[in-house]
């Protein structure tokens, strides 16, 4: 977007300061041509931009087109003809956009379009024609230069300044790149490694994906760092200043912008006084950041959605905000990308929004969509405030009205059951209050969709906002199977073990699709692969159950010195909501000292009547690579559910213990139970290096398993490197300490493990 603007000043004088209305599109994705604005269709806008005429400008990004908006409300097409791909440049009507991502005017009326999926920077003359300023239409890096011959890699988004430069949010290169008059392209900010190292020498650091772009009258270069949660500035002597947020993505409050949360923002703009405007996307929110560098929410209230136009923009819904751009009158343009509009929120500049009242209270519901017949199951909302007073809890009441069929737990007759919370302070901004109650649908209940309200009460009344609810759960009706058969068990997996090593063999039940499986007590008989030996460990684990991990020891009979392994246990799955999803035994199994290399396929599991299942497991050759592995700070690995980019969960020293060089080798790595990793990737920083080392990896589908093929360790005997993925903590993962794990060489080298504590 641009800073330059002013839409519509009819628009701006028929509403009040700070009302939101819709000025084009009826919040239908699609195409139906061009006309009367409101009345046609959008499909998911990503860029805006405002002209001095009072045009507005709309990157329609999913019908591959650029169109205006006059001031008299009408819609026209100026740069596409819908269709996605490259035909040239040429009649810009006539010409192909493929996904524009982010739009911008300048005085004399030349439109600029980040065509971003073509790879390309392109201008629209006011004559109509259509040419291409930057990109040679390959996805890339190639270096700076010549801009028509320099790669882009999925441009989102162009701003201009005063003196005629066009910048770009290179995303995918993770850089920020300005192209002068004379057609030559530079990058002004990021390395181009995706990732965060602070502030600085502006080329120097390092952007994440950054979307949103805008510049000021002094060129100031403003910038969304949407997968760093931050907004920034470059000034003009090259340095790069963080504005608002510190990292985390999510929502706590506003107040202090760097001490705040915002959440992939996407978009970006400011104003001639200095006020910075955010499209904070995933929290559904407009905000300012004023000159003394505080935040305020000036648009949206949390929820994704659409209200009727004409009230408060704090008190309406957005759903997905992609892109803002002002007008001199002060008036600001959203681009709402979920719900295909654009809204105006009249007099923005000039509006403070309304000090909060003292319990401003919401709920953040707990529901699953949904549960077995017979199966516990929370339902109700956490009670959180927006409010900057401290609430007493005893009067705060959350009353929900159960659906008939369903019955609290344990054992209550009464529909309506509530919870007052005397004795407890909800903090501002902050904390939450358990209004969560346990229920079950009954034997003998219908199968199909059962719906309870939930109200939130301060004082006895309910006059704040959010505080009702309608909670859906779908009760499902399984007949259940009693027989060991209906089970698909499974090998995960082949362990490689190195001759007088351990590892463990780990077998995975998996049942029908809703339906519980209640086999009772069953016997079964294990028998090694030859060469190895049972240890006498062995454990069973639910990973992923309503109450997280749940996990135990099997009763278990070691015979004939180790080859045989004798379990007594129930294989059950799906009959509470202790034992959903699939069942995996892990098995001890250490290879004998004299075992010689290859893979043994002569091991079995006969498990009740089921038929009897493979075993397998190969003996690694034993070579001169050695490692020790260690945690480099088990005290630091305190994370909290829902925190995201941990890197001290499972951020391992690897040692080379050897005579020779280690190498280049494949790691595998295991989050620990209620944590994912996050990205496809692990950093690795080695003793006395300077720079940290990206080595790319391949995620397991649930995210719990990281593998990176090659990771070059390089280091000579006795030097050590640290490696360390980004993790997330699941919002409902259990409190305590869990362990994760590391796995170095095909085969199989060295191992090591961490333990972490959610708080």
């Amino acid at each position: 977007m641009t800073t330059s603007s002013s839409v519509s000043t009819q628009a701006s004088a028929a509403h009040p300061d700070g009302t939101i209305t819709t000025v084009a599109g009826n919040g239908n994705a699609g195409w139906q041509g061009d006309g009367v604005a409101i009345s046609t269709r959008i499909n998911h806008i990503r860029g805006v931009a405002s002209d001095a005429e009072g045009n507005l400008y709309i990157a329609d990004t999913h019908n591959h087109r650029v169109r205006k908006v006059t001031p008299d409300g009408r819609i026209t097409t100026i740069a596409g003809d819908g269709n996605a791909g490259w035909t040239g440049d040429g009649q810009a009507t006539s010409s192909r956009l493929y996904h524009p991502w982010g739009v911008a005017v300048d005085a004399e009326g030349t439109v600029f379009i980040a065509d971003r999926s073509n790879h390309r920077i392109r201008k629209v003359t006011s004559d109509g024609r259509i040419t291409t300023i930057a990109g040679d239409g390959n996805a890339g890096w190639t270096g700076d230069g010549q801009a028509r011959s320099a790669r882009l890699n999925y441009p989102y988004s162009v701003a201009l300044d005063s003196a005629g430069n066009v910048y770009v949010a290179d995303r995918n290169n993770h850089r920020i790149r300005k192209i002068t008059r004379d057609d030559r392209i530079t990058t002004i900010a990021g390395g181009g490694t995706a990732g965060w190292i602070g502030d600085g020498q502006a080329t120097s650091t390092r952007l994440n994906y950054p979307e949103g772009l805008a510049v000021d009258a002094e060129g100031v270069v403003y910038v969304a760092d949407t997968h760093n949660h931050r907004i920034r500035k470059i000034t003009s002597d090259g340095y790069i200043t963080t504005i608002a947020g510190y990292g985390p993505a999510g929502w706590d409050n506003d107040g202090q912008a760097t001490s705040s949360k915002i959440h992939t923002p996407t978009g970006v703009t400011v104003d001639s006084a200095g006020i910075v405007y955010i499209a904070d996307w995933g929290n559904h929110r407009v905000r300012k950041v004023t000159t003394d560098g505080r935040i305020i929410t000036i648009a949206g209230y949390g929820p994704a959605g659409f209200e009727s136009d004409g009230g408060p923009a704090q008190s309406s819904k957005l759903y997905y905000p992609a892109d803002v751009a002002l007008d001199p009158r002060g008036n600001l343009f959203i681009g709402c990308y979920g719900n295909h509009r654009i809204r105006q929120v009249a007099g923005v500049a000039r509006v403070e929004p309304p000090t909060p009242p003292l319990a401003d209270l919401y709920g953040e519901v707990v529901a699953p969509a949904s549960a077995q017949r017979g199966q516990e199951f929370d339902l109700g909302a956490r009670v959180k405030s927006r409010g900057p007073a401290t609430v007493d809890g005893q009067y705060v009441t959350v009353v929900m009205h159960l659906a008939e069929g369903l019955v609290s737990v344990p054992g209550g007759t009464t529909k309506r059951l509530s919870r007052t919370f005397a004795g407890s302070q909800l903090m501002p901004y902050g904390g939450a209050l358990d209004g969560v109650f346990r229920v079950m649908a009954p034997q003998g209940a219908s199968a199909g969709v059962y719906e309870s309200s939930l109200e939130i009460q301060y004082g006895g009344d309910l006059n704040l906002k959010n505080n009702t609810e309608i909670l859906r759960v779908n009760i499902i009706v399984p007949e259940p199977v009693a027989d060991e058969t209906a089970l698909t068990i499974y090998q995960d997996s082949v362990p490689e073990v190195a001759p007088g090593q351990e590892s463990t063999v780990d077998l995975r039940f998996v049942g029908p699709v809703h339906q519980p499986v209640d086999p009772g007590r069953l016997r079964q008989v294990y028998t090694a692969p030859s060469g190895f030996l049972f240890s006498g460990q062995a454990r069973y684990a639910y990973h992923n159950t309503p109450a997280g991990l749940v996990s135990g020891d099997l009763v278990c009979d070691v015979q004939d010195g180790g080859r045989t392994l004798i379990v007594w246990a129930n294989p059950h799955l799906n009959t509470a909501d202790t034992d959903t999803g699939d069942l995996v035994y892990s098995l001890g199994i250490q290879a004998s000292p004299d075992a010689t290399p290859g893979i043994r396929y002569d091991g079995a599991a006969s498990i009740g009547q089921h038929a009897p299942v493979q075993l397998r497991a190969r003996v690694a050759s034993t070579a001169d690579q050695r490692a020790l592995v260690t945690q480099k700070d088990p005290a630091a690995a305190r994370v909290r559910p829902g925190e995201q980019w941990d890197y001290d969960a499972l951020n391992m020293v690897v040692t080379n213990s050897g005579q020779s060089t280690l190498g280049t080798h494949e790691v595998v790595f295991t989050a620990p139970p209620g944590m994912r990793f996050m990205e496809d990737r692990v950093a690795m920083s080695r003793q006395h290096g300077t720079q940290e080392v990206i080595c790319s990896g391949e995620r397991s589908d649930d995210n719990c398993v990281l593998t990176c093929p090659a990771v070059p360790f390089d280091l000579a005997p006795g030097r050590w490197a640290t490696i360390y993925p980004a993790l997330e903590v699941d919002a409902d993962a259990s409190r305590g300490t869990v362990r994760g794990g590391i796995r170095i060489g095909s085969p199989v080298f060295a191992t090591g493990h961490s333990t972490a504590v959610i708080e």
